[in-house]
């Protein structure tokens, strides 16, 4: 039988002869007969002593040289003062994303595990799975990638969770939303967008837990939140303050890392409405609104705008919404005039239900009468279910195509029409359930961009086709999102006043590094 074959006794036999051999190797280890060997053993006490000492060497040697703006980062993180404690317990560092903060995370953790004697145990927290799995995995790679540092690993010492030396330092990576700081007694937090926390339970929590600790070191690395509040606000305002020391705050406003180019830039701020951009790109402060639009947006909007039809519109595009039986089917009309403005010159609706679901001839029929009155050249019909429509469409003549709805697609509509809306370059039919769809949506911010949120109980319809037939048309002249960022952002996102500037050198970018005092009572 199988069980009785030489080759698979032979195979057993090994294998149970490899795992008393590791057994034994890790008694040894833990009953004090052998002594594990030291990471200066691997790296060599020289090459140690001296990254100990340059950081940024340290990074240079086992990943890349890091970037001008890195390095200074680098240095005032792990600055130390006269009696060898950091001069900063807790260090806040906020730049635009897409600036390396998960690197830079990456690179303190190995720094500390590998270079700092007083080193036990790091924590790394961040709000989700994922954005947790990116660092570990940053600095995992690099691990595997020199002999030198893989060598000082213990034995199951590189996990999806974890990374353990053999000396018994550990790093634990872990998301906010599964982690309590129970038995945890970490030299070193490094906390990940801190301005995206639910609350301030957890951090207050893992600081609290380095109190035993005799050079306790606390990070965050954080784009600005949504709002001026939350725990990262609280830093960025005791960090202000006058007598203030614990606190290091090194906030960047301009993005610094090369691989960031006007072209990304200039293509991020024509796709998303002016806060955001302000926020993701500036990394600047917000003043909490998440409203998408406001009562004095629709007035003006609704200024020169009525239910007619205009009398002499120029060359119109059409945007299609399908629904079938609980929304309703909407199509949208508009042009653009000399000026730049966008006009909706017609806003159809079709509305079904269980037992009469919307007839899509009626829908053909009344687009192609809108499309002989109001001279229509382009369709957009947003439904994978309109392909039918589309071609009996194209047979007629006319010049009709269906998309597919994405996110990102959803987006650059939103983002188009709520650029419009503020810099009232467009103008709407004083539609009543158009009024209620468009003042009750929410731009809702998430760590990994925003969307727009309608209320469950009142579809966006309406709404939706007017922002499709916006996008449709392209930017007018008033249109694009600089020139909104350009308006709004001297009184709304402009750095706090009395903020001290960091003098970067010539081609760094703008950004602060600023000194301050952790408040007691915000524990």
């Amino acid at each position: 039988m199988l069980f009785g074959s030489s080759e698979l006794q032979e195979s057993l036999s090994t294998n149970l002869q490899s795992l008393l051999k590791l057994g034994q190797q890790r008694s040894a280890r833990t009953s004090g007969t052998a002594k594990p060997p030291m990471i200066a053993d691997h790296i060599g006490s020289e090459k140690l002593a001296s990254y100990q000492a340059d950081p940024a060497g340290f990074i240079e040697a086992f990943d890349r040289k890091p970037w001008p703006f890195q390095e200074e980062v680098l240095r005032a993180v792990l600055k130390r003062g006269e009696n060898g404690k950091f001069a900063h317990r807790f260090v806040v560092i906020s730049m635009p994303r897409q600036n390396g903060k998960s690197t830079l995370s990456a690179w303190l953790g190995l720094y500390r595990l590998f270079c700092d004697p007083e080193q036990q145990e790091i924590i790394t927290v961040a709000n989700d799975a994922d954005q947790a799995k990116i660092i570990l995995n940053d600095a995992r790679r690099i691990i595997r990638n020199n002999d030198a540092l893989y060598r000082c690993l213990d034995d199951f010492g590189l996990t999806r969770t974890e990374i353990r030396l053999q000396d018994a330092r550990r790093w634990i990576i872990k998301s906010a939303t599964h982690v309590s700081s129970r038995g945890l007694r970490p030299s070193t937090v490094l906390y990940d967008e801190l301005g995206w926390a639910k609350n301030s339970d957890l951090f207050t929590a893992l600081a609290a837990s380095q109190a035993a600790q005799a050079n306790p070191l606390f990070v965050v690395t954080s784009t600005v939140g949504p709002v001026k509040g939350g725990m990262l606000w609280d830093l960025f305002e005791a960090a202000e303050r006058e007598d203030s020391s614990e606190i290091l705050l090194i906030h960047y406003t301009e993005n610094l890392s090369p691989l960031i180019t006007e072209g990304y830039l200039s293509e991020q701020r024509r796709r998303l409405p002016a806060p955001v951009f302000a926020r993701e790109h500036q990394n600047l402060w917000g003043e909490g609104s998440d409203a998408f639009a406001t009562e004095d947006d629709w007035l003006k909007a609704t200024e020169l705008g009525d239910s007619r039809v205009w009398e002499h519109p120029g060359p119109c595009s059409a945007f299609v919404d399908l629904g079938w039986v609980h929304d309703e089917t909407a199509i949208a009309v508009a042009y653009r005039d000399g000026q730049g403005i966008a006009h909706v010159a017609a806003l159809e609706m079709f509305q079904g239900s269980q037992t009469d679901p919307v007839h899509m001839t009626a829908v053909e029929a009344k687009i192609a009468d809108l499309a002989y009155r109001l001279n229509i050249h382009r369709i957009e019909i947003e439904a994978p279910q309109g392909l039918q429509m589309a071609q009996q469409l194209t047979l007629t003549g006319l010049n009709a195509e269906i998309i597919n709805p994405t996110a990102q697609s959803q987006m650059e509509r939103w983002g188009m029409l709520y650029t419009e809306l503020k810099a009232g370059t467009v103008h709407l039919p004083n539609d009543d359930r158009l009024r209620q769809q468009l003042l009750t949506l929410t731009i809702k911010q998430t760590p990994t961009g925003w969307k727009v949120v309608d209320v469950p109980s009142i579809h966006n319809d309406r709404a939706l086709a007017i922002a499709g037939v916006v996008h449709l048309l392209g930017p007018g002249t008033q249109g694009d999102m600089s020139s909104l960022a350009t308006l709004r952002t001297p009184s709304r996102w402009a750095p706090a006043s009395g903020a001290r500037e960091l003098g970067a050198p010539e081609g760094w970018g703008a950004g602060r590094i600023e000194r301050g005092r952790f408040g007691g009572k915000r524990w």
